[in-house]
């Protein structure tokens, strides 16, 4: 990606996502604060992640953070890969990949985030909807993204 199109992402999610949202998950809090994308992205950077910076990770420009349980759970910063266009969420305390799919761009990210804002705080859409409607809006990673894992846990119970 140019940093025109780093730009570009960043003014999407800045004007058509919320800055700070909160979704209940059978109870517990999942927040999102996208205030990050109020600035020009840039790379993430080993102090932010109190660590040893792996490789793969030099190429993410987060974009926001994830915090379930308030604290309690898992923090993720979420942005997007300055290579493949891709929305990624990395937890260095994850057991398995510290760095996993959201989804293929940006515009998959804003329209998936806002259908399940839609059924998890507006309560304009019916949770039983999701799978099929989210698996429509990015058809090429929603199977193997944390989307998919996501709406296991809300109607797996």
């Amino acid at each position: 990606m140019t940093a025109a199109d780093l730009e570009h992402a960043r003014n999407r999610i800045a004007e058509e996502l919320p800055r700070h949202v909160r979704w209940l998950l059978h109870g517990t809090p999942l927040d999102f604060d996208f205030s990050r994308s109020r600035s020009r992205l840039q790379p993430l950077s080993a102090s932010e992640i109190h660590g040893a910076m792996e490789p793969d990770w030099a190429t993410l420009y987060p974009f926001g953070m994830q915090d379930y349980a308030e604290g309690g759970g898992a923090s993720p910063f979420l942005g997007v890969d300055g290579i493949s266009g891709e929305v990624r969420g990395l937890d260095v305390e994850r057991d398995s990949s510290c760095l996993f799919l959201l989804n293929s761009n940006v515009e998959a990210f804003i329209e998936t985030f806002t259908l399940f804002d839609r059924a998890l705080r507006l309560g304009t859409a019916s949770v039983n909807s999701l799978p099929s409607a989210a698996a429509e809006i990015d058809q090429q990673v929603f199977e193997r993204s944390d989307w998919a894992k996501l709406l296991g846990f809300l109607l797996g119970g």
